[in-house]
């Protein structure tokens, strides 16, 4: 291989199949790019090493990931957080609604993962070819199957932390397969040359849109692993809504909450707004889809629910309800809370949005902003003075 590929840093700067009919330490052959995203390139491949697996239709998948730019000592733990979570779910035995990852490796400044490729589309291309919405059949079906498949990787005691569209594969016979575990989480221990460690809490909170409260406020509290597995169901339920709705449960906007890292960060960066995951009231989606079944929305809204003691406990129990409704029976939820997320750290969040606001509106009301104005007209005149 050539070492040109140095010169790129991101993902974005590289061409498309620009390690087209490249072969990776004399084991595998990329074959053709499927698909990339903002951390990784995905490509079609065939191994080399076992003559037996090059046949015509016998091909697999390869991330490429950049190996982290080593800057400082949080930087050298991310790289070995990702290179241990890679490593912990390459041993596990899943079930099959979930992509299986055979080998993982450094090829030059890149982290590869071996994977099973999946002839198909994704959720999310799906949806898109829908117009973002599924029948009440389909979503039955889909997320049932999804459910189960979560179920699966958290019997393995593992959180996937980034559940959505782009992330749920369908197979060409419609079978789903859960993929992309670059920041899932092994909960509680592992075990390490004999000796058990407890895992800490991991250091990013995955896909804004989808993540749930607490990956946003216990990701930044302390030291202590309090992601639960129900942090995928509410990523889960995220997708259940957008997909009866056809509109974004929450949009990335100037509203974000961009958490402060440290104390110098908080110094520097007073501007903190208050996240909608975390205390807005989620609109029904009978109110944007008012033909939504009534049970479904249900369902959805206990996935929703801020605080993991409202939400469903296991994957297996929205399974066992999306089915039940999809056969016509009756199932038994208490009413939903849609309350806001209970956690002592967030009064320090309000405090930072009320000082934002209250800066904006005193800024607004005072003269600087009229005289801005007037000067900003008198300079634009001169210049249309100058051009007649």
């Amino acid at each position: 291989m050539q070492d040109n590929n140095q010169k790129y840093t991101r993902i974005d700067q590289i061409p498309e199949d620009y390690f087209a009919n490249k072969k990776i330490n004399g084991s595998y052959l990329l074959i053709k790019e499927i698909g990339r995203g903002t951390f990784g390139l995905v490509y079609k491949a065939k191994d080399l090493s076992n003559p037996t697996n090059y046949s015509k239709d016998n091909f697999l998948a390869i991330k490429l990931m950049f190996v982290p730019n080593i800057k400082n000592e949080n930087d050298r733990l991310r790289e070995q957080e990702v290179r241990d979570e890679i490593k912990k779910y390459s041993t596990q035995i899943f079930n099959p609604r979930v992509v299986k990852i055979q080998d993982y490796l450094q090829w030059d400044n890149f982290l590869l993962i071996v994977m099973e490729y999946v002839d198909g589309q994704s959720l999310q291309d799906m949806l898109k070819e829908k117009d973002g919405t599924l029948t009440f059949e389909e979503i039955i079906y889909y997320f049932s199957e999804i459910a189960l498949g979560l179920q699966g990787v958290h019997d393995m005691n593992m959180i996937h932390r980034d559940i959505k569209p782009g992330n749920i594969l369908l197979t060409k016979d419609k079978k789903i397969k859960i993929t992309d575990f670059g920041i899932s989480h092994v909960k509680g221990f592992v075990y390490e040359g004999g000796s058990a460690k407890r895992t800490l809490k991991p250091s990013s909170p995955g896909t804004p849109r989808f993540a749930s409260p607490e990956q946003y406020i216990e990701s930044d509290a302390s030291n202590d692993d309090k992601i639960s597995f129900q942090s995928d169901i509410y990523s889960l339920g995220v997708m259940m809504y957008e997909a009866t709705t056809g509109v974004e449960l929450i949009k990335i906007n100037d509203s974000r909450l961009f958490m402060p890292k440290n104390d110098r960060d908080r110094k520097d960066k007073n501007t903190y707004l208050l996240d909608q995951s975390l205390v807005a009231e989620i609109i029904l989606p009978s109110a944007i889809n008012p033909t939504i079944n009534k049970s479904l929305e249900s369902i959805i809204m206990k996935c929703l629910e801020k605080n993991v003691a409202d939400r469903y406990k296991t994957a297996n129990e929205v399974a066992k309800d999306l089915k039940a409704i999809g056969r016509g029976e009756k199932i038994t939820i208490k009413k939903f809370r849609n309350e806001p997320y209970k956690n002592e750290n967030i009064k320090k969040f309000e405090n930072e949005n009320k000082k934002f606001t209250n800066f904006i509106s005193s800024f607004i009301n005072t003269k600087v902003v009229p005289v801005i104005v007037c000067i900003f007209v008198i300079l634009v005149l001169f210049i249309l003075v100058l051009i007649w």
